[in-house]
């Protein structure tokens, strides 16, 4: 499980870095408006690296929900 988790991680580093090398590179690739989709890309290589950092925090938990509940007093 935790294999996967780091290649999320990793998805979302080359999708960034995608995004980025698009926005410097991009004009002859995709043309004179290339800023648009550049950003888009890396946007969504944040959202992925948001989603490894949620993920691996709820992984990562020690407590089951049953000591959580009786931890607090059972409020």
């Amino acid at each position: 499980m935790r294999k996967c988790i780091y290649a999320i991680l990793a998805l979302g580093v080359a999708v960034c870095l995608t995004g980025a090398a698009l926005m410097a590179f991009g004009e002859g690739l995709l043309g004179e408006n290339h800023a648009g989709i550049a950003t888009v890309i890396g946007i969504v290589g944040i959202g992925i690296v948001g989603t490894f950092a949620a993920t691996f925090a709820a992984t990562s938990s020690k407590r089951s929900p049953k000591e959580t509940k009786s931890s607090t007093g059972g409020v």
